[in-house]
């Protein structure tokens, strides 16, 4: 009797099955895109909330402008009270406009510009959809943003 030395096909293709799973789960976490899609969700959310926050302690309307469906901006209106039109950066002491960027391939699926007047209420209410699949909502009577 002689003893055969390998593996046979049934384990060789357990290996293979295992792999292909184990390449399809972990290959797409370390491209980043399941971290661009959370680094995304994140910086919106805090965008919006601090867009809200600024808004009512500034007394001042703030815009939110998404464009190009990877782009986010914040602007508000210079003067105090409601209607007043944006277009200044926010007061933030640079100067700089208040940006978010999409990373990677992640974009904004569905969003419309809205705006906060000085009561932290926004224009219109809204759900943000990402294209992870996760999606930001501004609620209308409030501004409240989960």
């Amino acid at each position: 009797m002689r003893l055969a030395a390998g593996f046979t096909l049934p384990e060789l293709l357990a290996v293979i099955v295992i792999a292909s799973i184990l390449a399809i789960v972990a290959l797409p976490r370390l491209w980043g895109s399941t971290f661009d899609e959370e680094q995304l969700y994140d910086e919106t959310f805090a965008a919006l909330r601090y867009a809200q926050r600024t808004a009512v302690a500034y007394q001042r309307n703030v815009c939110v402008t998404f464009s190009g469906g990877n782009q986010l901006s914040l602007t508000y209106a210079p003067n105090y009270g409601t209607g007043q039109p944006c277009g200044s950066a926010l007061p933030s002491g640079t100067g700089a406009s208040y940006v978010v960027t999409a990373p990677g391939t992640t974009s904004y699926l569905t969003a419309s510009s809205f705006s906060f007047n000085l009561l932290g209420v926004p224009s219109t209410g809204q759900t943000i959809s990402l294209s992870g699949g996760k999606s930001i909502t501004v609620a209308a009577d409030t501004g409240y943003v989960h």
